[in-house]
């Protein structure tokens, strides 16, 4: 894998974290790189990857989440990043923003390797269909040590409204069967009970994560990196309609979280059985990770599905079962009128990807 900064560069990242609140930070200008190699080379042995994340900045809970972008943004700097499209090759061809090249996800780690180094570039834009996808891949990326990888705030579908129809589709209003309800008073109950009782030290804490492997911890990153880019999204992405189906029928299996910081969404319509935890807070070692099942596929949702996709990567980096429910919120409260606001009509073109020539040294 690239040079050894990258995998370790890894230790640092620990992911992508759309805030999912109404403002959301693709109105902002994008994060930069924070990592610190020297400290980082310093945790080669066989530990837990939590432990490693939790020493290293323990990015998922840090406020430069979520390495995103939006279309404007991209449209800006169209000719100085590095432009990624994870789509098929079929859809790719029929259009796609100049420049971008056509990568599969499972090749992605090589490609960013040998082919354009990532490292050469102040930004790494991976592209999809509506950015749940891509806010996945991106969050595995950047645990596997590419820390200057960013989504593009929902793909295709806001770049283009040729290309929309995955984003119309996915705000939705429905499955009141599954929704209820919260008073106030019950929410902050529900968010602050778990401390009182929380008072083991790290050390014991990291026993309650799963056990990945007694491999070296860099070559542990890389492994599960890969494995998990090679994995077909319908294992770690749900549509609305086939969780709420799954969960009807055998409810035990699921423990579906409602992870944004707003918590006045869950007041006003969650998944039922929902546990809360907060965006950029409770995703650590030292507040609510070790409150997970190991033997329950978590079902993730945020506003959008860009900042539960990211921490879903997290999570399976880690070893749990997690999933990350598309379009989070607005898959079942979503209001289709927004979604206008999201789309442009910038320009694009046609035909096959050519990977060009390999870069080695930043521009």
């Amino acid at each position: 894998m690239k040079e050894i900064k990258y995998i370790y560069s890894l230790i640092l990242l620990s992911i992508i974290l759309f805030s999912c609140n109404s403002k959301g930070i693709y109105h902002g200008e994008a994060v930069g790189k924070t990592a610190n190699f020297d400290s980082i080379e310093k945790a080669l042995k066989v530990k837990p990857l939590a432990e490693v994340y939790y020493d290293h900045g323990n990015y998922i809970n840090s406020q430069e989440f979520p390495p995103i972008v939006n279309s404007t943004q991209v449209l800006k700097n169209i000719n100085n990043w590095l432009l990624i499209d994870i789509r098929n090759s079929s859809d790719y061809e029929v259009g796609h923003i100049k420049g971008s090249y056509n990568v599969r996800k499972n090749r992605l780690i090589d490609y960013l390797t040998e082919v354009h180094n990532a490292d050469a570039y102040d930004k790494v834009v991976i592209i999809d269909y509506a950015g749940q996808l891509s806010s996945y891949v991106t969050g595995v990326l950047r645990f596997a040590g590419f820390d200057n990888v960013y989504t593009m705030y929902y793909g295709m579908s806001a770049w283009n409204s040729e290309f929309s129809e995955p984003l119309r589709n996915g705000y939705q209003k429905g499955f009141s069967d599954y929704i209820e309800t919260s008073k106030k008073e019950n929410i902050a109950h529900k968010t602050e009970e778990h401390h009182s009782e929380n008072k083991k030290s790290i050390d014991d804490l990291i026993q309650e994560i799963p056990k990945l492997s007694n491999r070296l911890t860099s070559s542990l990153i890389e492994k599960r990196a890969r494995k998990l880019l090679k994995i077909e999204p319908k294992n770690y992405l749900v549509n609305a309609s086939t969780f709420f189906n799954n969960y009807k029928n055998k409810p035990e299996n699921y423990l579906p979280i409602f992870y944004m910081s707003n918590t006045k969404k869950f007041e006003e319509g969650h998944i039922k059985g929902a546990e809360i935890f907060k965006s950029r807070k409770d995703l650590s070692l030292d507040t609510k990770l070790t409150e997970l099942p190991k033997d329950k596929e978590i079902v993730l949702y945020c506003k959008t599905g860009h900042t539960s996709a990211a921490a879903s990567a997290y999570l399976n980096m880690l070893g749990y079962n997690s999933y990350s429910l598309n379009f989070g919120y607005n898959s079942y409260e979503g209001d289709s009128k927004v979604v206008e606001d999201y789309i442009n009509d910038f320009p694009i073109v046609t035909g096959k990807s050519v990977f060009g020539p390999k870069s080695k040294t930043k521009k």
